[in-house]
């Protein structure tokens, strides 16, 4: 895929990236392989489920990085005009004083991500209806305690091109004891098809990676032309899977197909003047994608660059007659959902590892205790510094030996992992002897700065509590710790807090053990957050090809962040009358309800069954039922009203 997060790596050192990515693509044997080989499959099976009484046989998500719940609903509401298959057609918009209803798509009213708000932890949990407490992947920077092994897939770091060509590099890191939804289909004999998203496991021969020329398009800041090789590659791919069907055939699709677009995510990161008109902007060229995979176009194609510097080349044309008067359209459930949201930032006041550097440094020096913070070899402006970076093709990620601190940043997170003065990395830190030092000399320092927290969050045994603290110009009081459902953070303006700092904290004690011992929510009034940006430059030229600087970021737990799409369609479905909502729903409960809809749902419970309900995700296709069979609720069944309303600024 193009992760959201390789962004800073690409648009601040195009160099270093092209030459990491050359050396990898040498190594594997990749160089100069522009278009996909043909993707052979060999079963047939078909999985036979139902929705609301109607047969369910395929499910199509379409995976959209970056898609706040409130920015869609903006576009579906301002952009009446409808495309044959886009989102207005698919989703049977409609519009009336009181606001957007949907007489063909089940929405959520509020849909809300995991925490952190970031990539890989929020597709993580969706594909495995689990909360990154227990399948491991706790932010796109994460540390296992128990292998000593970091990750940065948002920095200058190889990592970012090792998840990129090897199919088992975040495989390898999701907890071996959770199942992604490609496995469970798998194992009934059903095939999947995920196109350009880094989570394939168990999706076999249906993992369509991306392809040099989508790499350097992402690289160059061409968003368009990335999520155009995307759709390209979706067809490709369809076309393969049905083979030398005669013209006319029925089309066929497989049991779950995913198509993932990242453009967006990317766009809006790098938007100096108006993030959410550039989102809705963006938002239009998926619409005419999806329009075209549903409708038909008689020219798809991909975009090619002819080399590492040149713009792109329309190539390869398919002509593609879509799904649309297809009948196995009656028989397919379409899933539009999203991993996070966005929130403005300042570039300027962006804290990183240099930053932290100083903290620990000097807290070393007036404690006389050894503080030393894990730093990643990311590259800077210095060739050696680039050189390093590049030769971690080589390494497995293990922390350096004398380094008892390592930080996490995630955006509107930054954790602190702790090795106990006395102990291993494998030990539980002691608050008092070990946290509470940590926190009263970070805090004075970010304070003195005018980097102060938004809250801090200290994790003690399998859960997250509140700290509040008192800071009088000299110096930091700690005071006791609070409940989570008694703090401040258990507000409507922090959507599901609670659970999803427990969904991060909560694990069997066999999990990958990455929460961090300590998070600090940026605080976002002041457009504050937390990334290695390793550019210190504060201009920047006005061509989007040379971006460097982020204008917004997320990974925090406010509405912003943290609210996204979830939309459930039948294909089909021809509806007069606007259908009801979910009330509430989290990610994690996406992969269960397919599950569900395709009559899998019993494995997912026989893999999970040894876990807490709050650290997994829970069908929601009662619901979707009753509301598509216009049954009456009860006041328990989590069907709110057919208007959508926008959620919390």
């Amino acid at each position: 895929m193009i992760i959201r997060s390789t962004a800073r790596l690409h648009a601040r050192h195009p160099t270093t990236y092209v030459v990491a990515l050359m050396l990898v693509f040498l190594l594997i044997g990749l160089n100069g392989c522009s278009r996909l080989p043909a993707v052979q499959y060999s079963a047939d099976t078909v999985l036979h489920g139902s929705l609301g009484g109607h047969p369910i046989e395929h499910v199509v998500i379409f995976a959209v990085d970056g898609l706040e719940q409130g920015t869609l609903v903006k576009y579906l509401t301002q952009n009446p005009p409808r495309k044959p298959g886009g989102l207005h057609d698919l989703l049977g918009v409609r519009v009336d004083p009181s606001g957007l209803q949907l007489t063909k798509g089940i929405a959520v009213q509020q849909p809300t991500t995991v925490f952190p708000s970031y990539t890989y932890a929020a597709w993580t949990s969706m594909f495995t209806g689990v909360f990154p407490g227990a399948h491991g992947i706790a932010g796109n920077n994460l540390f296992f305690r128990e292998r000593e092994v970091a990750r940065y897939f948002t920095e200058y770091h190889i990592d970012v091109v090792k998840v990129q060509l090897s199919d088992d590099f975040l495989s390898d890191d999701i907890n071996s004891r959770v199942k992604t939804i490609y496995e469970y289909i798998g194992q009934r004999g059903g095939q999947s098809i995920v196109v350009h998203h880094m989570l394939t496991r168990g999706s076999g021969q249906g993992a369509i990676r991306s392809d040099f020329d989508t790499l350097l398009s992402y690289q160059q800041n061409r968003s368009d032309a990335v999520d155009e090789n995307a759709l390209w590659a979706a067809v490709k791919s369809l076309k393969d899977f049905n083979g030398a069907a005669k013209e006319g055939a029925e089309l066929r699709l497989p049991s779950l197909m995913t198509l993932y677009f990242a453009g967006l995510d990317h766009a809006e990161h790098l938007s100096p003047e108006n993030p959410e008109q550039a989102r809705l902007e963006y938002l239009t060229h998926i619409d005419d994608l999806i329009a075209k995979f549903i409708a038909g176009d008689p020219a798809i194609v991909r975009n090619h660059h002819a080399t590492l510097v040149s713009g792109v080349t329309p190539v390869d044309p398919i002509r593609w007659r879509g799904l649309r008067d297809e009948p196995v359209m009656q028989r397919t459930l379409f899933v539009l959902v999203s991993d996070h949201g966005h929130t403005s930032i300042d570039w300027d006041k962006a804290l990183g590892i240099e930053d932290l550097n100083v903290v620990f440094t000097e807290l070393a020096k007036t404690s006389g205790k050894a503080y030393r913070l894990e730093t990643p070899p990311l590259g800077n402006e210095s060739f050696l510094a680039r050189v390093r970076a590049s030769l971690e093709f080589f390494s497995n990620g293990t922390v350096s030996g004398g380094s008892n601190i390592v930080a996490t940043l995630n955006g509107g997170a930054l954790g602190l992992h702790v090795k106990p003065a006395q102990g291993q990395w494998k030990d539980t830190p002691d608050y008092q002897d070990d946290i509470a030092p940590i926190l009263k000399h970070l805090l004075l320092i970010l304070h003195k700065n005018e980097q102060g927290p938004e809250a801090v969050l200290s994790k003690q045994g399998n859960r997250y509590v509140f700290i509040p603290y008192r800071y009088d110009g000299a110096a930091i009081q700690l005071l006791p710790a609070v409940p989570l459902d008694q703090s401040p953070l258990n507000s409507p303006a922090y959507p599901l807090a609670v659970q999803r700092l427990n969904g991060l904290a909560s694990r069997l004690p066999t999990d990958p053990q990455t929460a961090p011992d300590i998070v600090l929510l940026a605080d976002r009034s002041k457009k504050l957050t937390y990334l290695n940006k390793r550019d210190w430059r504060v201009l920047e030229e006005l061509d989007v090809v040379t971006h460097r600087h982020f204008h917004s970021d997320h990974g925090h737990l406010n509405a912003s962040d943290s609210l996204v799409p979830i939309i459930f369609v039948r294909g089909g479905q021809e509806e007069r009358e606007a259908l009801g909502t979910i009330c509430e729903a989290s990610l994690v409960d996406v992969t269960p309800t397919i599950l569900d809809v395709l009559g899998l749902l019993p494995s997912f419970h026989a893999t999970l069954q040894n876990r807490p309900d709050e650290m997994k995700g829970h069908s929601l296709t009662h619901v979707i039922d009753r509301i598509l069979n216009k049954s009456h609720p009860t006041g328990s069944e989590n069907i709110c009203g057919s208007h959508i309303t926008v959620p919390l600024p």
